[in-house]
């Protein structure tokens, strides 16, 4: 079987792949187009494609990758504006007296930063570095895996995220002058994670070198870099070898690298072909979940408490996740990746 190539980070049209149906965002469509027409000038939506011709079934696969990629850029940069609404009571009423509430895309609600509608969160910045520096580094014939498997390309992708997130980016400077000061918010600007501090942190105390960069940091940006790997080595004997190098370059976490493999292999199942439906890809992925460490044994778990959950058909969305958090299994887990995968 032949392993995708470029393909997923090849011409990719936003008429085909991102469709923006409801009422309220159709007029809103330019803004998710300018963010996607910055993403391929730089390089993500137009490398040419160096794959050798495709039969049927990977072509379909190809589509499939592609629209997974443009799917989770434009995904993100349509909850980026309503970003951490703890209070879902207060958000829902917003939403409703504003007549948004079967339509919430780019609604604006976010106390946390600001950035200009269409434009990413740092989720979505992680996601496209990620997804940038393999398209950047696979332009010939030589291993495909190289981006992400060798010392060179893991120092590349280091290099590459601390310019997109280090001080002298728009994410502006650190450590900040006062570390103790409080921010005004909202930010005029994204907001930087913590495991991407931790990684800077690393950084400048000279652990520089790949794995040890990266924080001990286990929350869900694991899952966001997981993504353009899924979508460029889904069929990959070494994917969760891959996802795991990108995921320690700034979270050195085996709890990051279990969920990050998880979230991969469900988009996986997903490109493949082998799940046309959420249930389908999890019971795909609790098949191939292959992270032998406990944390890997814990996102095997929760994956399949998540799974009966989904199956239970509890009715609403907030009917599920309150079954999912009433389990004693999630009690001190609902600020872990598996609460995003949910």
């Amino acid at each position: 079987m032949r392993v995708l190539g470029l393909s997923p980070f090849t011409s990719i049209s936003i008429g085909t792949c991102c469709r923006i149906t409801s009422a309220t965002t159709l007029s809103m469509k330019d803004q998710a187009r300018r963010s996607f027409l910055a993403n391929t000038s730089s390089g993500i939506g137009n490398m040419p494609d160096h794959t050798m011709s495709l039969d049927a079934p990977d072509a379909r696969r190809r589509a499939r990758a592609q629209a997974a990629l443009l799917g989770a850029v434009t995904g993100d940069a349509a909850a980026q504006t309503s970003h951490w609404n703890y209070d879902h009571g207060a958000f829902h009423t917003k939403l409703t007296e504003a007549g948004r509430l079967d339509n919430p895309e780019f609604f604006s609600s976010n106390s946390f930063y600001v950035v200009p509608v269409g434009g990413q969160s740092c989720y979505g910045d992680q996601l496209l570095e990620v997804a940038r520096h393999i398209a950047a580094a696979r332009t010939g014939d030589g291993d495909p895996t190289e981006p992400l498997d060798s010392p060179a390309g893991k120092e590349g992708l280091v290099n590459r995220l601390e310019t997109a997130f280090g001080p002298g980016s728009r994410y502006g400077p650190y450590p900040p002058a006062d570390p103790d000061a409080r921010p005004s918010m909202p930010l005029d600007g994204p907001w930087r994670h913590a495991s991407m501090k931790g990684f800077l942190d690393n950084l400048r105390a000279k652990r520089i070198s790949h794995p040890d960069c990266g924080s001990d940091d286990s929350q869900a940006d694991c899952i966001a870099r997981a993504v353009p790997v899924a979508c460029a080595y889904a069929g990959n004997p070494l994917l969760a070898h891959l996802v795991e190098a990108a995921v320690r370059s700034t979270q050195n976490s085996d709890v990051a690298v279990a969920y990050g493999v998880a979230a991969a292999r469900i988009l996986e199942a997903c490109i493949l072909g082998e799940a046309g439906d959420v249930i389908t890809a999890l019971r795909a992925a609790l098949v191939v979940c292959d992270v032998p460490s406990p944390a890997g044994s814990e996102a095997h778990t929760l994956l399949k408490l998540v799974l009966e959950v989904a199956d239970g058909r509890h009715g609403t969305l907030e009917q599920s996740v309150a079954a999912l958090a009433s389990s004693p299994l999630m009690e001190s887990r609902l600020k872990s990746p598996v609460a995003l995968i949910a």
